[in-house]
């Protein structure tokens, strides 16, 4: 399908800009009832699929300095969906956990993100969704790579 939307002189930066702010502003506006955003959307799945997982670690892996982790957490943590202990092994740092309000509302903050997908995929087959995560697969992975060359 060609749009009149996007030109195809637009290239691929631009396009995962758009394609992230739109998804933003739907995530947003979707997880409002669960006094979450889009921001937070990340850090709720990485608790869900890593829990106990140490606030650090989880800074180096979205490469995000520790401080817009720890806002972020703290947020969580006052909406009731994070909870936060010391480390036995190290008393500086924090293991991470999704409390029971979060494992209860996972499965609908799951379908929102399900939904956008749906959306965003509903006119292009099968093959080209696997075809496009292959390859969005390998820009991402070049991406991190990039960045570490950056980041030192």
């Amino acid at each position: 399908m060609t749009s009149s939307l996007i030109p195809t002189s637009i290239p691929p930066g631009p396009l995962f800009s758009i394609i992230n702010r739109a998804r933003v502003i739907f995530l947003n506006e979707r997880l409002k009832p669960y006094a979450l955003s889009a921001g937070q959307y990340p850090v709720f799945m990485c608790l869900l699929h890593h829990p106990n997982i140490i606030q650090e670690s989880m800074a180096r892996y979205f490469h995000l300095d520790k401080g817009t982790i720890a806002r972020t957490v703290k947020k969580m943590e006052d909406a009731g969906y994070v909870s936060k202990n010391v480390d036995p092994d190290n008393r500086r740092a924090f293991r991470l956990f999704l409390t029971e309000k979060g494992y209860q509302v996972a499965p609908e903050i799951i379908a929102i993100d399900r939904e956008w997908e749906k959306l965003v995929t509903n006119s292009i087959s099968d093959k080209e969704q696997q075809d496009m995560l292959f390859l969005l697969r390998k820009v991402a992975e070049s991406s991190i790579l990039a960045i570490k060359d950056v980041e030192g």
